[in-house]
């Protein structure tokens, strides 16, 4: 379940690896889009609460909690836009240096 979970989070990355071209090029992108990402990766998170539920010994929390700040910032990047309102590109970079980092701690945990 683990690779399932780390192949997710793949998937998710791919998909904010548009939204960050779209957001870099200036263009607008279409609403589902980012809605699809924030619930796979909120989907991913879930998954991963529920394995380390059952799982005995170590579990990967530090990725729990970065992935859970990077869904905090993602959705107020998603409020943001929603609202019309523009937010600082900085946010968006921060959004993916917490998700990349907790990315590296889940496959690191993996790899233990």
């Amino acid at each position: 379940m683990l690779i399932f979970i780390i192949f997710l989070y793949f998937i998710v990355a791919s998909i904010g690896i548009y939204l960050l071209a779209k957001l870099l090029t200036g263009r607008t992108h279409k609403t589902v889009i980012g809605v699809v990402h924030g619930i796979l990766g909120l989907f991913g998170i879930s998954l991963l609460i529920i394995y380390t539920s059952f799982l005995p010994g170590d579990t990967p929390y530090e990725s729990i909690l970065l992935f859970v700040l990077a869904f905090f910032f993602g959705g107020g990047m998603f409020v943001m836009s929603v609202q019309g309102k523009k937010f600082p590109k900085a946010i968006a970079f921060i959004h993916i240096a917490i998700a990349i980092t907790g990315i590296y701690f889940l496959i690191s945990f993996w790899l233990k």
